[in-house]
């Protein structure tokens, strides 16, 4: 049997796939874990994913602030991040110059959550409250059209959290 033309043109898709949160936890540890240079998230309020836990904070700013990366997080929607995640509004107290929280002004927010490291790596969701996704790690056909997404996103402006407007 002879393969289809599409798939040999095609490269190959190595991604993991992930079937519940812990798994998406795990790959967010691995994506964060594996960025050098940035990481971009987009999501819609950052309720899932344990974004206020003491793990992802600490890996947080393990990465921004001796690893030097810019982490760069858009959301469609603020009050969650402004009300029930203060241990994630204390690194970004003290780290403000290398992380930044963004509600986005987009027009078209997506419905996907995403997260790209260094233009390399994949953390997506196809929709941003389901557990469901996949990670692709050092393919670049696949976190590059998302990498550009959400630049031209971020480019659309949008209100920068504050911690310190909620008295942090």
């Amino acid at each position: 049997m002879t393969e289809s033309l599409s798939s040999q043109t095609q490269p190959p898709d190595d991604a993991t796939c992930l079937l519940t949160w812990d798994d998406v936890s795990r790959a967010l540890d691995t994506l964060i874990d594996r960025s050098s240079r940035t990481l971009d998230i987009v999501d819609h309020s950052l309720a899932t994913q344990g974004w206020g836990s003491r793990a992802r904070c600490d890996a947080l700013q393990e990465a921004a602030f001796h690893r030097r990366v810019q982490v760069r997080i858009l959301i469609a929607e603020g009050h969650y991040v402004r009300t029930e995640v203060p241990r994630l509004m204390t690194v970004l107290k003290s780290l403000g110059h290398r992380i930044e929280i963004v509600v986005s002004q987009a027009r078209d927010f997506p419905a996907s959550a995403y997260a790209v490291a260094d233009r390399q790596h994949l953390l997506f969701r196809p929709i941003s409250v389901q557990s469901n996704g996949r990670l692709s790690l050092e393919n670049p056909n696949k976190s590059i059209p998302y990498a550009d997404e959400f630049h031209l996103l971020w480019e659309q402006g949008g209100e920068r959290v504050f911690p310190e407007a909620f008295g942090l």
